[in-house]
């Protein structure tokens, strides 16, 4: 909260005013395919074979090349006589390239595909406090999710945008507090179930279930970890806002919240405080602002896609303490965390 009064330079709003221009360099590497033919163990190609490889320019090739190096996703090296030759960094084979087990390419995808285009019509969204679906995509929220549903590669991209924020996330919720007293834990809407085997390697003495859409389930197994067979477990298909939940001494919530507005939020804790047996506990996960609301920085720029992509918001502490309080949680304490997620841990006593 001390930096709210600083000013910035004008070199600093310069750099907001283009830094769209960095996001869509790093989305059209990805989408033309740059990091993947550089995939290979000190694998190292010239402008022109990657042109001729992907399909593109020679010309436009090495200028997107150049600006990746300039923005650290590539190495350049020059070798005598020779055409320049580029190669990932190691940063890049980790989170750009899609056989990295930390791919981050499914979010760069859904980025690209959804919240880029919402946001360019932010300024609607502001205007008359709706989200700009329809605007944008000429379809209620409802027919863009059902769209996208509709089909395992659809299903496949969506869980695998969400998935791509794992590596940022969470150890850190993970580690937030000490979980070691429940047994038994239901992550709802948990997606590739990233957030349930971290929890399950930290707490293998717990029993984890993923609850999740039909269609979530059925691709689950695509992101699997290469140590899940060790891991305690086990995806369920349901809807956690209208089927009966199952018994549980932990249910977790992980970047749900901010989708929705204060009086389904309610609603669901409500619903959840009535299932849980005294001693149980929720655990919520998503990116909170300060009690003034005046950052942090993240926490703010995902309000306003919230904004334009939902019909939630992101909250502060004071908001979920509030809202767990009302719904008969008690002795809720909240964790702001190094990751890009915070936490909140709340007791049904």
């Amino acid at each position: 909260m001390g930096d709210r009064n600083i000013d910035l330079t004008a070199t600093e709003i310069f750099e907001i005013i283009t830094g769209f221009i960095g996001t869509q360099i790093l989305y059209t590497a990805s989408e033309i395919g740059v990091f993947d033919a550089l995939a290979g163990h000190g694998e190292k190609k010239t402008a022109e074979e990657l042109a001729t490889e992907l399909s593109t320019d020679v010309d436009a090739m090495e200028r997107l090349l150049n600006s990746c190096v300039s923005l650290h996703f590539l190495n350049k090296s020059l070798i005598a006589d020779e055409n320049a030759q580029y190669s990932n960094t190691e940063a890049s084979c980790k989170y750009l390239t899609s056989g990295s087990k930390t791919s981050m390419r499914g979010l760069i995808h859904l980025n690209k595909v959804y919240s880029y285009p919402l946001m360019g019509n932010l300024d609607s969204a502001v205007r008359e406090g709706k989200n700009q679906i329809p605007r944008t995509f000429g379809a209620t929220s409802h027919e863009l999710f059902a769209n996208l549903y509709s089909d395992e590669a659809g299903v496949t991209t969506f869980v695998s945008g969400m998935h791509g924020m794992a590596p940022l996330s969470t150890k850190a919720v993970v580690n937030a507090f000490d979980l070691s007293q429940f047994n038994t834990a239901c992550d709802f809407g948990g997606g590739s179930g990233a957030l349930a085997y971290e929890m399950s390697r930290t707490y293998p003495g717990m029993s984890i279930k993923v609850l999740e859409l039909p269609p979530v389930v059925k691709v689950s197994n695509d992101f699997k970890p290469d140590d899940a067979g060790q891991l305690n477990v086990e995806f369920v298909a349901g809807d956690f806002f209208v089927d009966e939940l199952p018994e549980t001494d932990l249910f977790i919530f992980s970047v749900i919240f901010n989708d929705w507005p204060d009086d389904k939020v309610a609603r669901l804790l409500q619903k959840v405080h009535s299932a849980l047996k005294p001693g149980g506990a929720i655990l919520i996960a998503e990116s909170l602002y300060n009690d003034d609301k005046a950052g942090p920085v993240h926490p703010a720029l995902r309000c306003m896609l919230m904004l334009a992509f939902t019909e939630g918001k992101t909250r502060s502490g004071r908001e979920f303490r509030f809202l767990a309080e009302k719904s008969g949680f008690s002795d809720v304490k909240v964790k702001y965390t190094d990751g890009i997620h915070d936490v909140i841990l709340a007791r049904k006593y």
